[in-house]
Formats: structure tokens, C-alpha cells, sequence
């Protein structure tokens, strides 16, 4: 079953990541609010302007090679991915990970 998805988006515009620390308590309290839902979470989706934040102020290793492109554990123990978008973070179950990976490019 493929699922279609309109949109990627992360959080709400209103809201600025501005530090490690916003973005780990944006990916936990999305995990919390998709486990309330009945939702398994698999990973958590980061754009260009927030994975400078996590690989900067984050203490998670991770190889910046090209052939090394989805690195564990990340935020809330989920995998990261890195996409092609500028400021974007968003948890997602394996069906929406799955699909946005057929329709764009993951890094």
C-alpha cells in the first residue's frame, strides 16, 4: 500500500529551532503525541538548517560520509535522516519514511 502524502513539513513556522535542546523537545514531544496516537514512530526527519544544529551541538557521533546516510541513535532513539529541505524536523512512521523516500531525495 503506498500512502500519499501533500505535504513534509515540520514544525509550525511560528516555531524557530535555535538549539539542540529545541529540537529535542520538539522530536520528543512529537514521539509522545504519535504514541498516543497509536502511532509507532521510526524516525525523525532533519533539514539542512537543523541538522547543522544537532551535528554541531549534539554529543551523538555520526560519519559525514555520502555512503553514510541514515545514522542511530539519534534524537529520542529513533534513525535520522537528513533531507532536502532548509529548516524542517519531523517524527515519522515507517509508511510516511517510506514514502517520502520515493518521492524525494534523502542525503
Amino acid at each position: 500500500m503506498v500512502v500519499a502524502y501533500p505535504s513534509f513539513g515540520g514544525y509550525p513556522d511560528e516555531m524557530k529551532v535555535q538549539s539542540f535542546e529545541d529540537l529535542q523537545d520538539y522530536v520528543l514531544n512529537q514521539i509522545q503525541n504519535m504514541q498516543q496516537q497509536g502511532l509507532t514512530p521510526v524516525a525523525a526527519m532533519l533539514g539542512h538548517e537543523d541538522w547543522l544544529i544537532f551535528t554541531e551541538q549534539s554529543k551523538v557521533s555520526y560519519t559525514p560520509f555520502g555512503s553514510a546516510r541514515r545514522y542511530q541513535p539519534a534524537l529520542g532513539g529513533l534513525l535520522l535522516v537528513r533531507v532536502d529541505e532548509m529548516n524542517m524536523t519531523r517524527v515519522v512512521t515507517q509508511i510516511e519514511l517510506n514514502a517520502y523516500a520515493q518521492m524525494h531525495q534523502i542525503l
